[in-house]
């Protein structure tokens, strides 16, 4: 017995079966789609995984044979300098003098021991650059020239500083240049012709005051000391006892007007302790105790008579 389904009805259920194979997919594509998507680099770029791969095998390859390459290199670089060395020594290149010109108060030792230099060392081995810059550390050396000449001889030229003055501070002396530099603690005997400052920042200053007391010889060497006040200006001790106050500014006028007052009223001999010269038109002058006790008795003198 046959069973008749109307041709509309079946192709309304064909139509249907076909519409859902469309829509639904099959487990074994979807478990293919999920494979796919979390497929590690490997499955996914194998040409660019390899390329990875093997940059790494040639840096663990590569990194120590540079280095024992380097090592190599740095050995024979040393070798061929040692063999170059022992031949220039044997060909005679070696020091055998130490020439020194301008040195006077730098030891003929501490210039050697700044040099350090051994006779019958290679010649090329001598570093005059290195040499010069512990020669200057010496504090008498201003500035030096150091050079290497045919016939194994080392020239060394030194300028040394010019001692400026004594700087008292905090009760100790010491000798200084014009740029503040430390020349000398001890043996300061021979220096006793040098001015005196006195002061915290006195040898800044100084280069200036000795150039303004330059222009009177005869009156500077009546100086005993120069000291600095509030770091501001200078007061003069005198010979004699005075002590003359200087400006902060126009040093050289109140010099000048110092010097000529001695040489027209030789005022340094009177009886003055203070002389004030910091008002720019105006002299101020303070009497000794003496002094001041003489003009007393001569004022009453005047008023009895």
């Amino acid at each position: 017995m046959r069973l008749l389904i109307p041709s509309a009805l079946w192709r309304r259920l064909f139509s249907q079966r076909r519409n859902q194979r469309k829509k639904a997919p099959s487990a074994r594509a979807a478990r293919t789609k999920r494979t796919m998507r979390k497929a590690p680099l490997r499955t996914r770029h194998p040409v660019l995984w390899k390329a990875r791969l093997g940059f790494l095998l040639m840096a663990v390859v590569a990194v120590p044979g540079w280095l024992l390459f380097s090592q190599q290199a740095a050995e024979l670089g040393r070798d061929l300098r040692g063999r170059a060395i022992n031949l220039s020594a044997n060909a005679g290149f070696i020091i055998h003098d130490v020439l020194m010109e301008g040195r006077s108060e730098t030891t003929r030792a501490a210039v050697l021991a700044a040099l350090s230099v051994t006779y019958g060392q290679p010649l090329v081995t001598f570093d005059p650059e290195t040499a010069r810059e512990r020669l200057e550390s010496i504090s008498w050396v201003k500035n030096a020239t150091i050079e290497r000449r045919l016939g194994g001889t080392i020239y060394v030229r030194i300028t040394e500083r010019r001692p400026m003055a004594l700087w008292q501070r905090k009760g100790r002396f010491v000798v200084v240049d014009e740029d503040g530099m430390i020349l000398a603690r001890d043996g300061l005997g021979r220096f006793s012709d040098l001015p005196l400052i006195v002061g915290d920042d006195a040898p800044q200053h100084a280069p200036e005051l000795l150039t303004v007391m330059s222009s009177g010889p005869d009156l500077k060497k009546r100086v005993m000391a120069a000291i600095r006040v509030g770091r501001r200006r200078w007061d003069l001790q005198l010979d004699a006892g005075i002590r003359v106050r200087l400006p902060v500014e126009n040093q050289k006028q109140a010099w000048e007007t110092l010097r000529k007052l001695e040489q027209r009223h030789e005022i340094l001999t009177r009886d003055v302790v203070v002389i004030d010269l910091r008002l720019p038109d105006m002299m101020v002058m303070q009497l000794s105790a003496e002094a001041m006790e003489k003009l007393r008795e001569h004022e009453e003198e005047g008023r009895d008579t």
